[in-house]
């Protein structure tokens, strides 16, 4: 996964231009396709005729059907839990009503209806023209009338909130259109389902691990997206991963947990039995380390993340706070004070301000398929409003340049910028792809990993410290984790039960190096993405003793170690 970037740092900058794929004029979805047929004439009747009481007909309409196959497994401690194999096919709709500069979108009822697409997971998996159509309508029809109830609420909502500063809905796109093979790739699922199972056997050697899942889930296929602007699109839509999670106990009860991921999207790159077996094992080791770990009380100074934990580092500061531009709204009920279902990220109100270390750039390209031959899973050539995707600058020198953009305005940008996405129960909103962070050529800021944990002690030695904190994992910078205590002669003690304290924004300004190695992180977001990332050490972070308290541990010991 290992590759030095700042060679690579001119090439970015160099192509950042341009959308992926230039767009031809019109000519509509392929003839013969009968999925397409039933898409196209409803959608036509539909902007034509469906009004209900004289309350308005749609001024926008679109469909997504995505099909394919699914596969999966779940094994434990040598057995399968869980297998399926089944085929699929799915409908989303998104019908607006109003206008482009006010419509029914951006508002939730209430917090616990959401922000939801109308959709139908159970659309007939054969070409059959009329049952497909009658779906398509079936699915119309509803989100029509949920479209007028929504706009009427929201419409009542900014009224009653005076609220004047607003923003187009949907701004202006030229249609654009794409025809992709989608083939539909399967695995050996028996082989798999052997392979997945042999995994899950490492862990009957090591009493230390509690509890352990491994799982395989593989999907594959394709998506067809039309929409009365006149865009079409066909591509291929697959995601595939390995996760392999355990747990087991510290000393004093505290539950540990420790994981690893590989994500991938064609059935070529599926990690091999031998790299999952290792990975294993290497989990085992850490855990046998975890589970002799103790908790510290309190911890100001230097802290080292490496590889996921980097990677964990940027999504949950950075990518979660560049994404969601628009707000959703949502009235007040009785379970809550707040009248925004899902807040837009913390940074996108900093265009032009500095946001990182100066010596840090961040690009976005979902064109980019492998980093240094590990497949990345944010590559898509159309977003899901039918939008070319484009490489974005996000970071330049430390500042925040742009942010993800859907096509519903906001105060810095009129237009999309190709990254509409949304899992297929949602709607689309401004979301990340292959994220890459990219230094700038510094020799005193970029070092090799093992240059960049020596900064890192001479930085425990200057401030007089006993040790300093490194980091290789963790769920979020908001929740207990486990981590190591790096003494000044390298030894390494594990510690757990600890939490960051006000882990905020200016962390990412306070990156005083990174490693010119780079590896991949998987982002866990509703859409396929990923983090491209070097170690990196802050300079200063505050940690202290987590409030959670331990668990009971198990009355009676592992069965199968227990002789």
């Amino acid at each position: 996964m290992k590759k030095t970037i700042i060679t690579a740092v001119a090439a970015f900058w160099l192509t950042l231009a341009a959308p992926l794929c230039a767009s031809r004029a019109y000519a509509g979805p392929p003839a013969g396709d009968k999925v397409f047929a039933a898409m196209k004439d409803e959608l036509s009747r539909s902007m034509q005729k469906l009004e209900m009481d004289k309350l308005g007909k749609p001024y926008f309409l679109s469909y997504h059907i995505g099909d394919g196959h699914q596969f999966g497994v779940t094994a434990s401690f040598g057995a399968a839990e869980r297998v399926n194999s089944y085929a699929y096919r799915r409908l989303k709709v998104d019908l607006r009503m109003g206008s482009a500069k006010f419509d029914n979108s951006s508002f939730a009822p209430n917090m616990w209806e959401g922000y939801r697409a109308e959709t139908d997971w159970s659309i007939s998996l054969e070409d059959d023209y009329n049952a497909l159509r009658f779906t398509v309508w079936a699915a119309t029809d509803r989100a029509y009338k949920t479209a007028l109830e929504n706009l009427s609420k929201k419409r009542a909502f900014v009224e009653s909130k005076n609220m004047t500063e607003l923003y187009d809905d949907m701004t202006p796109q030229a249609p654009y259109e794409l025809f992709r093979p989608a083939p539909v790739e399967r695995l050996d699922e028996a082989l798999w389902q052997e392979n997945i199972r042999k995994v899950s056997a490492v862990f009957l050697k090591y009493p230390e691990v509690k509890s352990s899942t491994v799982r395989l889930s593989f999907g594959s296929g394709g998506v067809r997206f039309l929409n009365s602007e006149g865009s079409a699109y066909r591509q291929p839509s697959c995601m595939g991963s390995v996760s392999i999670n355990t747990a087991g106990y510290a000393p004093d009860g505290f539950k540990l947990n420790s994981s690893r991921r590989h994500d991938f999207c064609l059935a070529k790159d599926v990690p091999s039995l031998k790299t999952l077996i290792a990975d294993a094992e290497e989990l085992d080791a850490g855990m046998a380390r975890m589970g002799k770990s103790e908790p510290i009380k309190a911890y100001i100074g230097p802290v080292l993340f490496e590889k996921d934990a980097a990677g964990k580092f940027f999504e949950s500061l950075l990518a979660n706070n560049l994404a969601n531009p628009r707000e959703v709204w949502t009235e007040k009920n009785r379970w809550s004070n707040e009248s925004v279902y899902r807040r837009a990220g913390q940074l996108v109100e900093r265009v032009g301000m500095r946001v990182t270390s100066p010596f840090l750039n961040v690009v976005d390209d979902p064109g980019a398929k492998y980093h240094n031959g590990v497949p990345l899973t944010g590559f898509y050539e159309a977003d899901d409003e039918g939008v070319p995707a484009q490489k974005v600058k996000l970071v330049t020198r430390g500042k925040l340049t742009e942010y993800y953009m859907s096509r519903a305005a906001t105060r810095d940008f009129l237009k999309s910028n190709g990254h509409g996405r949304g899992s297929f129960g949602e709607y689309p909103s401004g979301s990340p792809a292959n994220i890459f962070i990219i230094p700038e050529e510094n020799p005193a800021k970029v070092l090799p990993a093992a240059e960049l944990k020596k900064k890192f002690l001479d930085l425990c030695k200057e401030q007089e410290l006993e040790y300093c904190i490194l980091v290789k994992g963790l769920d979020s910078l908001g929740t207990p984790f486990s981590a190591w205590k790096v003494y000044p002669d390298g030894r390494e003690e594990a510690v757990h039960g600890i939490e960051f304290t006000g882990a905020n924004l200016r962390a990412l300004r306070d990156i005083t190096a990174v490693s010119g190695e780079t590896y991949v992180y998987n982002l866990d977001w509703s859409t396929p993405g990923t983090i491209v990332t070097p170690d990196i050490l802050v300079q200063e972070m505050e940690i202290k003793k987590s409030e959670e308290k331990p668990d009971k541990k198990p009355y009676l010991g592992h069965p199968y170690f227990t002789k």
